[in-house]
Parts: C-alpha cells; sequence; structure tokens
C-alpha cells in the first residue's frame, strides 16, 4: 500500500512540473518574437540599397534599433518618387539626397534634414574611352540616374562646369550599378557619374575620369566647399513633432553605428553590415575605399559649409529658386542630444 501511495505521490508530482513546464516561454525564437511585440514598429525607405547608408543598415545588423526601443523595417523604393512614401506618411524616415528636401521646404512641404552617413560628396564622373572632355559629351545619352537625384544634380553640375547647357546638351537615362560596363561596351552611354561601389570596376574596364570627386581641389571647384553631407535621413516635420521620442531614438541608434563605424576595420565593417548586402561581390572595397577617402561622417552633423554648398547644388538643378536657411530645413537638436549622451559599449 505504501508503495503504491509512492508511486501516486511521484506520478503527480512529475505532472505538475510538466504542467508548470508548459506554462513558461517557450523556445528562444518564441521570446524573440515576444520581445519584438514591444518594439515600435517603424519603416525607413530607401531609393536604392547603397552601402553610403552604412550607419543606417549597421543599425539595424548590430542591434542599435532594438536597443532603443525600435523595429525597423528598411524598403527599397525605385523610380521618381523614393521619398513619397514619407510624404504620404507609409514611411516614417527617408533616406535620399538633401537637395530635394530643399526644395519641399521652398514649396512648404515641412520636411528636416536629421542626421548624415556621409560628410564629402561621393561621386565621379567617367565617360567612354571614346570621349576625353566633358566639352566632347554634347548631344550624348548620359547615365545620370533618377530625375531629382544627387546623381542627376551632381552630373548637371559637372556639365555646366564643362560649358555645356545640361538642360538642352545631353539626354539623361537610368541605367544600374551592374549594367554601366555593358552600356559603355555598347555605346549605349558616353559618361556616367559613378559612385564607390561601381567607380573602380569601371575605371579596371577602361573608362576615363574626367571629374574626380575624391580630390579635394575638385570637390572644392566644383562645390565651393570641402563639406557636402549628402547621404541623409530625413522626415516630415509634423511626424517629428508628434514622435519627438521616436525620432532620437532612431538618431541615437544611427549615431552609435556612425562611432562603430569609425572605430573598427574594413574587415570588421564588412562581416557586420554584410547580410544587408549578401548580393555585393565589392562589398569590402567598396567599403575600403570610401573609408580611406575619408567620406563617411564620424559626427552624424551638417556643417555650415557644407549646407551652402548643397544650396548651391539645389539653386543649379532648379530644385530652388532662392537659399533655403539652415535652421528651415536642419534640425540639429536630436544628434546634439545623441552626441552628448550616446558612446560604444
Amino acid at each position: 500500500m505504501k508503495k503504491l501511495l509512492a508511486l501516486i505521490l511521484c506520478t503527480t508530482l512529475l505532472f505538475s512540473m510538466t504542467a508548470c513546464n508548459s506554462e513558461k516561454p517557450g523556445n528562444k525564437d518564441e521570446q524573440k518574437d515576444a520581445k519584438l511585440t514591444e518594439l515600435k514598429k517603424i519603416t525607413i525607405s530607401e531609393p536604392v540599397r547603397g552601402i553610403l547608408w552604412a550607419p543606417v543598415h549597421l543599425a539595424k545588423e548590430l542591434g542599435y534599433f532594438e536597443e532603443q526601443g525600435l523595429d525597423v523595417d528598411i524598403v527599397t523604393v525605385q523610380g521618381d518618387a523614393p521619398t513619397a512614401p514619407v510624404l504620404s506618411g507609409d514611411a516614417q524616415f527617408g533616406l535620399f539626397g538633401p537637395e530635394m528636401i530643399l526644395g519641399f521646404n521652398e514649396k512648404g512641404q515641412g520636411t528636416k534634414l536629421l542626421i548624415t552617413a556621409t560628410k564629402k560628396f561621393p561621386y565621379t564622373f567617367l565617360s567612354n574611352s571614346k570621349y576625353d572632355s566633358i566639352e566632347s559629351l554634347k548631344g550624348t545619352a548620359i547615365n545620370g540616374a533618377d530625375s531629382g537625384s544627387s546623381p542627376r544634380q551632381f552630373v548637371r553640375s559637372v556639365l555646366k562646369s564643362g560649358g555645356l547647357n545640361p538642360d538642352a546638351d545631353a539626354n539623361y537615362v537610368r541605367i544600374p550599378n551592374s549594367g554601366i560596363i555593358a552600356a559603355f561596351e555598347n555605346n549605349d552611354i558616353a559618361a556616367t557619374y559613378a559612385s564607390p561601389e561601381s567607380r573602380q570596376l569601371l575605371l579596371d574596364s577602361g573608362a576615363k575620369m574626367l571629374v574626380d570627386m575624391y580630390k579635394p581641389e575638385v570637390h572644392n571647384q566644383i562645390l565651393g566647399s570641402k563639406d557636402y553631407e549628402m547621404y541623409i535621413t530625413f522626415a516630415k516635420d509634423d511626424y517629428i513633432k508628434e514622435n519627438p521620442e521616436i525620432v532620437q531614438k532612431y538618431v541615437n541608434a544611427v549615431y552609435k553605428a556612425t562611432l562603430w563605424l569609425n572605430a573598427h576595420t574594413v574587415e570588421e565593417v564588412t562581416e557586420a553590415i554584410r547580410p544587408s548586402f549578401s548580393d555585393n561581390k565589392n562589398l569590402e572595397q567598396t567599403i575600403k575605399e570610401i573609408k580611406d577617402n575619408g567620406i563617411f561622417s564620424e559626427t552624424g552633423g551638417f556643417t555650415d559649409s557644407g549646407f551652402k554648398a548643397i544650396n548651391k547644388m539645389a539653386k543649379e538643378a532648379g530644385i530652388i529658386k532662392n537659399d533655403v536657411k539652415k535652421e528651415q530645413a536642419v534640425d540639429e537638436s536630436f544628434i546634439k542630444k545623441a552626441q552628448e549622451s550616446i558612446k560604444l559599449d
């Protein structure tokens, strides 16, 4: 009888323990999903998956957004209106060039630049081997990316600096980086802007360097400044006013990633960011080129000289008619708070 009672007691205890365990959280994936439900979901729109926005992608890959309580989705929106999701409210933050943001402000569409990933203009201008000067490009097809984009404004400024009329003397086409070499070989285009992702590959294939913005004297000649904060994040004024805590969390995460980027080697950065650029076979070389030429920003902030150059570029491109005041287009309060409070672990 005692043995029977002991067996019943053991069975009861075992059942109770099993029942208690079944009430505990499940596996690690379920715990992670439960954690994500507590995070604030935000969407970031980008015109292209570009390594020059590395701090934004590193903030996601290194967990800095989650650390700030944000669950981030980065959505690529190509075409002539990649800023539309932010203006419509479908995205909270946008990655783009600063010139168009100045244009929005002049038109009364309140938007602000919040943080920059770069401090120098990162493009160069290359030609097919048949063309040896900007003047020789008159009447040809030129790869100038999307209308209103920073690459297009750069190409227009280059043509103007060479004595051409950017409105009448060129036919602009849009070709992805992967198709530029073939376009040169087939004589589909006479010239192109080149980002760090494609620059060296194009030079190795025989393209001619016409304008090298990596050279400080050329950068200053074309833009009138050694600074040009180009790869930026922007948001609508209404969203910033209604959600200052979320904006601060976003800037905190990207600024911390900026610090991490500048404190680590090319190899470490490449390894950390690779999940966001799994199709980029030239990733390490590109990151090395950007770091070696001092293109990434160390502070995330906007200089007065850089903003003046942005105004100049936007006016030459016809995006704005008059200079836009810095305080009208840049909200520096968030990056300043991040600089004061955020440190690497």
